[in-house]
């Protein structure tokens, strides 16, 4: 690939291909019109019909991976077909950053498209990757998201998508690009499905060990003792957190960690908080200490979202963290079965108007507990699958990161 400096030309080319990109309307290229809005009777049976999650799902929309039907008359069937090369657009979203989002379908046999979608049947000469890609790109998406019209929901018309500006190359160009863009999808496609083996193989085993169908055995070869029922505040230290006033500067911008839910989730351990406190910030408020291997676990709206302290720190209120008792209780076993106890806890702390769930009631929990050996064991188990799916995350995020600034530099 060559740099270039043209004004109507990418910044990164092909090197065979020269010349200004010409600017087009999409209606040149596409006649636009509303989906179906059929009587509930008639979906789940008939002809498959692309909607709103097949647009938002998938890199390109074939029949096959098409989740709905729909059975219509011969005559709206007719009328409503999405064939080959043809693009859908999101007609309506919550969010400025979705409505208008283009895809585009890849299929020899046709399907059908609902009533929140806009379908631009292909009447000129283009690519159809090319095409999606350019219209998906970011400053694309903003002039398509700004134009929406709503305030709860925003909408896109038929008349919007047909005045959209698009520079076009010749069909040769666009037929490279996007030949680039489906190689680079298709890398991303089999990464995400390597990611998604993982995490159903570690599902699978966390189903299997936790109901005992699996169990280690000791150094000896010799099987551990029985698991016990135990309450949470039996194996662990539960510690709310606490607000120092923010109307003082003394209390705030220390050396003390002051974690947030908000910053949890993301993360099997955490380094370093957002905010911090100061020794009197600490000294003038209910906040507490917490030791290394604490697993934080939030406890209001949002009920368990848990991660490892890899630092002494505090918390604001909205945390009610499990400090597990050396020698009874793991750290990495506990975010383990962090999913156990978010379960637990959202059942206990079901509130009418606000779910939150209190330090006595998270003593309260009860778990079947295996001893600490075989605590240690699991976790070994589970800490090198997840570190196989954080790998495997990170190596997912670098390929998009590098799909959105290929993209950046290749289209005008």
């Amino acid at each position: 690939m060559s740099n270039t400096q043209k004004k109507n030309a990418p910044k990164l080319r092909f090197p065979e291909f020269e010349g200004e990109w010409e600017e087009k309307e999409l209606g040149e290229f596409c006649e636009f019109n509303n989906g179906i809005n059929a009587k509930k009777e008639q979906y789940g049976i008939g002809r498959k019909f692309i909607n709103v999650l097949d647009i938002l799902n998938n890199n390109f929309i074939t029949y096959e991976n098409i989740i709905g039907k729909v059975s219509v008359p011969e005559n709206v069937e007719k009328n409503n077909k999405v064939e080959f090369g043809d693009l859908v657009f999101l007609r309506s979203s919550e969010t400025r950053e979705d409505v208008g989002l283009c895809n585009v379908y890849l299929d020899k046999s046709y399907a059908l498209y609902g009533g929140f979608i806009i379908r631009g049947k292909k009447v000129s000469d283009y690519n159809p990757i090319f095409l999606k890609e350019a219209l998906n790109i970011p400053k694309k998406r903003y002039e398509i998201g700004s134009a929406a019209g709503g305030s709860t929901r925003f909408n896109v018309s038929q008349d919007i998508l047909r005045k959209i500006n698009v520079k076009f190359p010749t069909i040769e160009e666009q037929q490279k690009i996007g030949e680039f863009f489906s190689k680079l999808d298709r890398q991303i496609e089999l990464e995400e499905q390597k990611l998604e083996l993982l995490q159903q193989q570690k599902k699978a085993y966390m189903q299997k060990i936790f109901s005992q169908e699996l169990r280690f055995k000791d150094e000896n070869g010799n099987d551990y003792p029985d698991w016990e029922e135990k309450l949470l505040g039996e194996v662990a230290e539960i510690i709310g957190g606490g607000t120092p006033s923010t109307k003082n500067k003394l209390y705030w911008n220390g050396e003390i960690n002051w974690f947030s839910p908000i910053e949890i989730g993301n993360k099997t351990y955490v380094y370093s908080s957002q905010k911090k406190i100061t020794e009197e910030g600490l000294r003038k408020s209910s906040a507490k200490i917490l030791p290394v291997g604490t697993i934080l676990f939030t406890s209001r709206a949002g009920i368990g979202k848990t991660a490892i302290l890899a630092k002494e720190s505090t918390t604001n209120q909205g945390f009610q963290s499990i400090v597990p008792r050396k020698g009874v209780l793991d750290s990495y076993y506990v975010y383990t079965i962090s999913n156990i106890l978010k379960i637990l806890a959202e059942k206990v702390g079901a509130g009418s108007t606000f779910s939150e769930i209190s330090k006595k009631q998270m003593e309260q929990l009860n778990l079947n507990i295996p001893m600490i050996k075989e605590q240690k064991n699991i976790s070994k188990f589970f800490s090198k699958f997840d570190n196989l799916i954080e790998i495997q995350e990170r190596k997912l995020e670098f390929l998009k990161q590098r799909k959105q600034s290929l993209l950046q530099k290749m289209f005008v």
